[in-house]
């Protein structure tokens, strides 16, 4: 087990931010030419864009916290009785959205999270095309900063609009699962975005649920789970925990949800689920 000596995570966000700003750079040189896509071994798409950025992070937390280990999507290669020994570690999705990026949706992005003790305790997202950077630290609130502005507070919505806000990807959208979960739900208002700026908008209040039926990675979520919970909202399983992180020999999340109302019971409307009304939430306080 690496010693870390004590982290002053305020302290890390602007150096964190000057890498995956660097990052998003390359991903946007990339981004406006034309590119080669391969397969990886889980059929998942993979571009230079991909590998690009996921050097320029490597190199740049190496350097910032040479005795934190690096686990990221292009580089997952790690056996668990290896990282399970990890106390801190930084997961990083190098560009979350490939998909969208092989699209030119514009609507990927740059996650990285430092991880301690199975909770991420420092996230950061950054959407290259459009510039405004979510970060959070634990303790330290969550914030949206546009390139070269100063950053703002942002924070979820605690009660729920009319109809209910819901953001997911349009693929996800027509699912039946989901179809079937926001038919119970009743009137409400579809928001089509890709990738981890699903998560932001929640934690930014534009959004009132982001329901995730499907596997996601741990590199997917973990950004998003400490931007949410300091926004004061929630990213749970569907038992109302909050995700953990390496703490399994698979890297893959269960379903989950993401919501700011924390008086609403959104499991009621799970088809497989079946809770009395009127139950309370043990959700995790802010």
């Amino acid at each position: 087990m690496s010693v870390v000596p004590p982290l002053d995570l305020a302290a890390l966000v602007d150096p964190v931010q000057a890498i995956a700003r660097e990052a998003g750079r390359r991903i946007l040189d990339i981004y406006a030419g034309a590119f080669s896509v391969a397969e990886k071994a889980d059929q998942s798409p993979v571009t230079e864009a991909d590998l690009a950025a996921h050097g320029c992070i490597l190199r740049g937390l190496t350097a910032l916290t040479p005795g934190i280990p690096i686990l990221s999507e292009e580089a997952p290669d790690f056996s668990f009785a290896e990282r399970s020994r990890w106390e801190w570690l930084w997961l990083v999705d190098p560009l979350d959205g490939t998909r969208e990026f092989i699209k030119r949706s514009d609507q990927f992005t740059v996650n990285i999270a430092l991880i301690h003790r199975h909770e991420a305790v420092l996230g950061l997202i950054l959407p290259p095309v459009y510039g405004a950077c979510y970060y959070a630290w634990r303790g330290g609130g969550a914030w949206r900063q546009p390139d070269g502005q100063a950053a703002q507070r942002i924070r979820a919505a605690r009660v729920c609009h009319y109809p209910v806000r819901v953001i997911s990807s349009q693929s996800s959208y027509r699912t039946r699962r989901l179809q079937d979960y926001l038919g119970l739900i009743g009137p409400h208002r579809h928001i089509a975005l890709g990738g981890a700026l699903k998560s932001c908008r929640i934690a930014e209040g534009a959004a009132d649920l982001y329901p995730r039926f499907g596997p996601t990675g741990e590199w997917d979520t973990a950004a998003a789970q400490i931007i949410v919970e300091e926004a004061d909202g929630y990213l749970t399983d569907l038992q109302f925990r909050p995700l953990r992180y390496n703490a399994r020999p698979i890297l893959i999340n269960p379903d989950f949800l993401a919501f700011g109302d924390a008086t609403r019971d959104w499991s009621l409307y799970l088809p497989h689920l079946s809770h009395p009304r009127g139950r309370s939430l043990f959700l995790p306080s802010h």
